[in-house]
């Protein structure tokens, strides 16, 4: 696949692939394994590939299927697509996607309705040191609103009338979760000045980082009592 070399739509998620590179470096992907959730036009896919991994997963919904098969072909690396939704797949299945080094997961969260266990299910794919790439729409109006660590919920009207859009939060609550589900190491983007100043209102990017310990945080834990109700792993 051809990668555009000046525009293309969405251009910050260019710039959020360059910020990846520089925090990371590409060689740390050369021959791991990466998984892209939502893989959308494939752009993201190509720049994926070109890091050289041993395996490329791409993940999406069933609906998307004829988006992706005309595209898929193009991929030059080992990869595999799986068609599914990571919230509703079982136990075993989610297992058997095995772990990451690197997850690419832009425009996804504001469409799932439980945002902190999909961020958990992110936190367990990865392995030790791996890097989550994230980014999301983010809460609109009212824009004094915009700071707080805020959720706006859009039920039973989802917003705009998509279907998939109950829950928009703001830049603070989804690193909030981030930090709950066990990701100490946030690195807010810029990228969305490569397409619209105005997006960074609107929109939120970060690069995160796992560590070797599992630091997600417990509830209920106080007492010492209790086994470890880790935020986002109730079943």
């Amino acid at each position: 696949m051809r990668i555009p070399v000046s525009d293309e739509p969405m251009m910050y998620r260019r710039e959020l692939f360059t910020e990846l590179l520089v925090l990371a470096g590409k060689a740390r992907f050369r021959g791991a394994r990466v998984l892209e959730i939502g893989p959308k036009d494939g752009l993201d896919s190509a720049r994926l590939a070109a890091l050289e991994p041993r395996e490329l997963v791409l993940l999406d919904l069933p609906e998307k299927r004829a988006d992706v098969k005309s595209w898929l072909d193009e991929i030059v690396c080992p990869h595999r697509y799986v068609e599914a939704n990571i919230m509703y797949i079982s136990a075993d299945d989610f297992s058997a996607l095995g772990r990451f080094r690197l997850i690419w997961c832009t425009g996804v969260l504001y469409h799932n309705a439980e945002q902190l266990r999909f961020l958990r299910k992110m936190y367990r794919l990865l392995q030790p040191g791996g890097y989550l790439v994230l980014e999301s729409a983010t809460l609109r109006r009212p824009w004094f609103l915009r700071w707080g660590r805020l959720v706006q919920v859009h039920y039973p009207r989802t917003y705009k009338g998509t279907g998939s859009i109950t829950h928009l939060p703001t830049a603070a609550a989804i690193k909030a979760w981030l930090n709950m589900v066990g990701f100490g190491e946030i690195h807010d983007s810029k990228c969305h000045r490569a397409s619209d100043w105005r997006l960074l209102w609107q929109r939120y990017a970060c690069i995160c980082r796992r560590t070797a310990d599992d630091t997600a945080g417990r509830y209920y834990s106080k007492s010492g009592r209790n086994p470890a109700y880790r935020f986002g792993e109730s079943t």
